[in-house]
């Protein structure tokens, strides 16, 4: 027991991992869940790539375009309470799947927006919300901390689904029963370990003594863009910026979904067995892992949007390659920048987004940043889809997505920090 007066240990580290393993199951599972047991299904209803890729794009777009509702319901129910309840749904989602869905409505319906829906209010939001409260210094590194569970829940989930799927006879809802069972993992977690600001605990931003806790960037500590000031949500919706940096974030989207909808299809058209196309994408992830977290390391010292634009050109590289990747050789060079890329990039555009706007607005603006993301990417699977069944091929729209990422790198490597509007130009930071 800790006397009175004692000082605790920062609690923040032991919130990343609760967080960590929150988002290993919300989001990796039903991810890979959905790449991976909805084939199998496809093959016994005999479901066209069309109606899969519609599918998951309604999850895609479901995990980010109710953002600002999940933002409200944050500010009703606090961090902890979004984080319990979209896991509960998940659970009965999952359930769904496992017992009743057998129609390509049902999948639409239950798989992707209830389990879209579950991962946009248990998932990314409230945990990078809780970052942002939790640290500043060390943000980009907490943020690419929690979002790596996401990676290592696809490096384990995709072979693991496939294998409880093979042990199981065929049986594609073996997997989605493993998936309910851990959502109320991650439901029990969020209740018992997640604390919403570190105020609540007595504590500081960081583990500071109180000091720095507003977050103020000091040019002599940092060289990294952080601001002072506590922006409102309809400043940045007036701010240019905010917008441009949702338009870089179109292209990165668009290839990480393809490639997720899409990926597996695309490799066995390429000549690939489904057992191939499972280890391939934890190789991919795996790679994406690397550099998820190298990212947040350099992300504290270098400018995030440096990173992403060099990111940006990476995955542009990827999905290219990946139209092409006929030889084992072309396949894992692909899927290597498209794992670097697409984790790269996500660390850094939410360390952006709280760096730029501060953590006050950060759950508002990053609920509206998923649902713009989400709406322009998910688009892009049901367009590869619609083109292969009319063309037979994936290639026209895959080079398409990579000069997009291509083009969002060169805005991106334009942009600066905004400016809050009605502040005096010394209120921004000079540490450029």
């Amino acid at each position: 027991m800790i006397a009175r007066g004692a000082v605790r240990p920062f609690y923040g580290w032991r919130l990343v991992a609760a967080l960590w393993l929150v988002l290993a199951i919300n989001l990796a599972l039903p991810l890979y869940g959905l790449s991976f047991l909805n084939v199998h299904m496809a093959d016994e209803f005999g479901l066209s790539r069309t109606w899969l890729a519609l599918a998951y794009s309604s999850f895609m777009v479901m995990t980010g375009l109710p953002g600002p509702l999940v933002a409200r319901l944050i500010d009703r129910i606090g961090i902890r309470g979004a984080l319990v309840a979209g896991n509960l749904l998940l659970v009965a989602c999952a359930l769904a799947m496992a017992t009743v869905v057998q129609s390509p409505v049902g999948l639409l319906l239950v798989a992707g927006l209830g389990i879209g829906l579950a991962d946009a209010i248990g998932g990314p939001i409230p945990a990078q919300a809780a970052v942002t409260f939790w640290f500043i210094r060390r943000r980009a590194f907490a943020l690419a901390l929690i979002l790596s569970g996401s990676t290592v829940g696809g490096i384990i989930g995709a072979p693991l689904l496939e294998h409880v799927v093979a042990a199981a006879g065929g049986e594609w809802r073996a997997g989605w029963w493993l998936i309910a069972a851990m959502g109320l993992v991650a439901a029990a977690v969020s209740h018992w370990l997640v604390v919403d600001r570190p105020e609540q605990m007595g504590q500081h931003p960081d583990g500071s003594a109180g000091g720095e806790a507003r977050g103020q960037s000091r040019p002599e500590r940092r060289r990294v863009y952080v601001t002072a000031d506590d922006w409102q949500f309809g400043e940045v919706l007036r701010n240019s910026c905010f917008w441009l940096v949702m338009a870089c974030a179109a292209g990165f989207s668009a290839a990480y979904v393809i490639f997720l909808a899409q990926g597996v299809l695309q490799m066995r058209d390429l000549g690939y067995s489904t057992r191939t196309a499972a280890w391939v994408m934890s190789a991919s992830v795996s790679v994406g892992l690397a550099a998820h977290m190298i990212t947040g390391v350099l992300g504290d010292r270098i400018e995030p949007r440096l990173l992403w634009a060099a990111a940006l050109f990476v995955q542009a590289s990827g999905i290219v390659l990946f139209a092409f990747a006929s030889t084992p050789l072309l396949l894992y060079t692909s899927v290597a920048c498209l794992g670097i890329g697409g984790s790269s990039c996500m660390v850094c555009m939410v360390t952006l987004l709280g760096n730029w706007f501060g953590a006050r607005a950060y759950a508002a603006v990053f609920g509206l940043a998923s649902a713009v993301q989400s709406s322009l990417g998910a688009a892009a699977p049901i367009v590869a889809g619609w083109w292969f069944d009319r063309t037979g091929s994936f290639v026209p729209v895959l080079l398409m997505t990579g000069l997009a990422c291509a083009l969002g790198a060169l805005v991106i490597l334009i942009l600066r920090p905004p400016l809050r509007p009605h502040m005096p130009a010394t209120r921004q930071e000079e540490d450029l």
